[in-house]
């Protein structure tokens, strides 16, 4: 039987624990893809719209509330400010969820963070450590690229 063999495109990023450096999760990214590195600034500019609009909206919460509504003394209130205002943060770092698993397949995160809603600070970590891995892998495919149809090339002449 004849064979081809073809680079598919996909890559794939171990993410490892800082502690232990055990594999959590293996992304896979298909560089071959020419609307993945879009989709991939997408949601970094996304992610930057995301943190925006929880601004404004805790914001906005804290407006509608007076002075003393918000240092108040009653531990009954003082619970329900911090879950008021924690509720707005966890529907935002959903949204940036459901982004990030829109990329890199369903349950990414959760399988990076377990079954937790991860703050921002874990979420913008990880977006930190796979830019320059992302730009690393679609260099190194535009260059594959350039190889390969570099009119220079015997048989690229007319």
């Amino acid at each position: 039987m004849e064979q081809v063999k073809l680079s598919t495109g996909y890559k794939s990023i171990a993410i490892r624990d800082e502690d232990d450096d055990q594999v959590v999760a293996v992304l896979r990214i298909n560089v071959a893809d020419a609307q993945t590195a879009d989709r991939f600034a997408h949601i970094i500019d996304q992610l930057n719209s995301i943190s925006a609009r929880c601004d404004a909206e805790m914001q906005n919460w804290k407006d509608s509330h007076t002075e003393d509504q918000l240092t108040t003394e009653d531990t009954g209130d003082v619970i329900k400010v911090a879950l008021d205002i924690n509720n707005i943060r966890v529907k935002y770092l959903k949204e940036i969820i459901a982004a990030l698993d829109e990329l890199f397949g369903e349950g990414t995160i959760q399988n990076i963070y377990g079954d937790i809603v991860p703050d921002e600070t874990a979420l913008f970590e990880f977006v930190e450590q796979v830019i320059p891995v992302m730009n690393n892998l679609f260099g190194r495919r535009f260059e594959q690229v350039k190889k390969r149809y570099n009119t220079g090339r015997k048989g690229g002449r007319k």
